[in-house]
């Protein structure tokens, strides 16, 4: 194939998605690998003498941003497209790829020269922006100026982990695979919505059936424990939820991921220690909130402790509850059901109803007008720009006419795949040695139900706190006025950091005014009536300690799996021991929650902590826009200065410093 043919090697703005086929990526990245490599032996030459940040960082950043960007391209098509053409050219060159940019990071004549750099005089007068990317370089870099026999062992850790992280999931996809219930009298079905009914029966047609076909997913599990009458179709789904990849049930060892975790939290052990740390946990945090993984338990435990008051009521309310509606001995399968029984009674109010007000299409459109008041930005879709599926979506973010990044809306789940909520950046923003910008550019993955037919796609008020979740880390990384790689995108922030953009922004949807402003009735256009956003705020806060106890178990099990490994418990004995200090939630003996968090693999092991941390510091933030106005222009304008434009060229707690001084300044201002 001649290179003037292959999309991947010509120049682009954004991806030409739709002209990309998988024969493309194996030429493509020989062509990308050869000119990289001869890149680096010119700037290793030309630097030798002297060092200097244009002709080191900069070129080097280049061969990073178009190898990072080469990858995300192969992700999002090969997560598109099925067939084995696809997936051997996905596997063959993440490997290759992989391979190449860990050469560049054991190069140790790079390493020499960002040293000397560092080390220079010159350096002494660089701006803390210029410092602080090439303090990060060099902390990444470091690890591979170790000992030969010690990079080999933490090379070798690393193929072990990444390949025990793949087998979980693999193993959790088979176990969710092997499990699903056909029905054909609808009957079973009742109180199931509507519109999670009308997907049975697509997955029933797909597959060649009559009636309706239940499938073992994250969504389906939340659905029919909330909502289903029949109590034996809520102990079916909850059992097989909670036993999956597992030493229990039918398909008992068959894809059981007790023994894939022992090895992983071996491993991510041992090469704690090979970098000086005393457990994984410790490796883990990145010391700019969180110090420490004692720490970390102590703050865990001191909210746990605050909820205690709540779990009782909670327990009280439903156990009085369950009684007047006949139930006896209640089952783990009973709690979801009755709670969200006891919201609808107390309220009159349900998520499915007030899901009318919440379509999709002008729910995404409310977001960008919310933007636009509290940063001055606009939206504008670009239906001439391809992407990888027909239903994604691009938005060109600009102020004033000026190009500020791109926003791809990814909203639908994939059938195909075991996937979650996330955002994840296609390029940072960066400015190049010629100074000419690289524009930031951020997908939203929501991983929404998709619609069915001509059925309108309703959010439920989850699906809508992941939409604000998810839209605010877009917002972070497309804001960013940080001219550097290494500190301008939400990939580079510590995980505490990365998630306080989606916390906050989460917080306007739990808010009276908010939602007000941005529910419309699919139908009529009409306004949700302002009696019906107070019920659904008081059916948002009834019962919720069973989520907030769900959390904390979670998180604080994942603090201490990986802080206590060598203490000679299993995974599963932590668990047991954690959910007896934690309390409050309902359990059934052959329970093997552990095997199925794919969190632990997914990127967050030891770092689960970071959205209650995070949490924390969204609300202290929250609360100038309460004072000073929601859709207050000023205070946004702060939060954007002090914090988004800020990247990572300092730490979060720094620019919320800054924020908070600035929106003080402010109020002294008025009064």
């Amino acid at each position: 194939m001649r290179h003037a043919d292959n999309p991947l090697l010509q120049p682009y703005v954004l991806p030409p998605f739709s002209e990309i086929q998988a024969e493309h990526f194996a030429p493509a990245l020989d062509q990308i690998i050869v000119e990289c490599q001869a890149k680096v032996a010119e700037t290793i030459e030309t630097q030798a003498p002297y060092p200097t940040w244009d002709d080191l960082v900069l070129a080097m950043d280049e061969i990073h941003a178009r190898l990072k960007s080469f990858g995300y391209v192969l992700q999002c098509l090969a997560s598109t497209w099925t067939g084995d053409a696809w997936e051997q050219i996905a596997h063959e060159c993440r490997e290759r790829l992989s391979d190449f940019r860990r050469s560049l990071e054991q190069n140790p004549e790079l390493f020499q020269l960002y040293q000397r750099l560092a080390d220079s005089q010159i350096a002494v007068h660089f701006s803390p922006a210029r410092k602080r990317t090439l303090a990060k370089i060099l902390r990444r870099l470091r690890q591979h100026s170790l000992a030969p026999d010690v990079q080999a062992a933490l090379l070798d850790l690393k193929l072990r982990i990444r390949g025990a992280e793949i087998l979980f999931m693999e193993h959790l996809e088979e176990a969710n695979n092997a499990w699903s219930q056909t029905f054909d009298d609808e009957a079973r079905l009742q109180g199931l919505p509507a519109y999670f009914k009308l997907q049975m029966a697509e997955h029933a047609r797909e597959k060649g059936r009559t009636g309706w076909l239940l499938r073992l997913t994250d969504e389906s599990f939340r659905i029919v424990t909330r909502y289903a009458d029949d109590r034996v179709l809520r102990e079916q789904i909850y059992t097989a939820y909670s036993i999956r990849a597992s030493d229990q049930g039918p398909n008992a060892g068959l894809f059981d991921n007790g023994e894939v975790l022992q090895q992983l939290l071996r491993d991510r052990h041992q090469t704690a220690l090979l970098l000086g740390y005393s457990n994984y946990a410790q490796l883990a945090i990145e010391p700019e909130q969180a110090q420490s993984p004692e720490q970390v338990m102590a703050f865990l435990k001191e909210k746990l402790g605050r909820q205690q008051e709540l779990f009782k009521q909670d327990a009280k309310q439903l156990a009085a509850f369950a009684a007047q509606q006949g139930f006896g001995e209640l089952q783990p399968w009973d709690y979801q059901y009755l709670a969200e029984k006891i919201r609808r009674q107390t309220t009159g109010v349900s998520e499915q109803t007030a899901s009318a007000w919440f379509e999709l299409r002008s729910t995404f459109y409310q977001l960008q007008l919310i933007a636009h008041d509290l940063f001055g930005i606009e939206f504008t879709e670009r239906q001439d720009l391809s992407t990888w599926h027909a239903q994604v979506r691009v938005f060109e973010v600009h102020e004033r006419g000026d190009t500020l990044g791109f926003i791809y809306f990814d909203p639908f789940e994939n059938g195909r795949l075991n996937g979650y909520p996330h955002t994840s950046p296609l390029r940072n923003r960066r400015i190049t040695a010629e100074g000419r910008p690289r524009y930031p550019v951020a997908t939203l993955h929501a991983w929404l139900p998709r619609g069915s037919g001509t059925e309108p796609v309703l959010l439920d008020y989850q699906h809508l706190s992941v939409l604000f979740h998810e839209f605010g880390h877009c917002l972070h990384h497309v804001l960013s006025k940080a001219d550097y790689r290494d500190i301008s995108g939400i990939s580079e922030l510590s995980r505490d950091t990365a998630e306080f953009a989606g916390n906050l922004l989460e917080r306007w949807s739990f808010s009276k005014q908010c939602l007000l402003r941005i529910a419309r009735h699919h139908q009529t256009g009409a306004s949700l009536p302002e009696h019906i956003v107070d019920h659904l705020l008081t059916y948002l806060t009834t019962q919720t300690s069973w989520g907030r106890a769900k959390s904390l178990r979670d998180t604080l099990f994942d603090m201490e799996l990986h802080r206590s490994h060598g203490d000679g418990r299993t995974a599963q004995q932590v668990f047991d021991q954690i959910s007896a200090q934690v309390g409050h939630l309902p359990a059934s003996a052959n329970e093997r929650w552990p095997n199925g968090l794919d969190y632990m693999v997914t990127g967050y092991g030891a770092g689960l902590y970071a959205y209650l941390w995070s949490q924390d510091l969204a609300d202290g933030v929250f609360k100038r826009f309460k004072r000073n106005g929601l859709f207050d222009r000023s205070t946004g304008r702060a939060l954007r200065q002090a914090i988004y434009e800020a990247g990572d060229s300092r730490p979060l707690s720094e620019s919320i410093s800054a924020f908070m001084q600035a929106t003080d300044h402010r109020a002294g201002a008025s009064t």
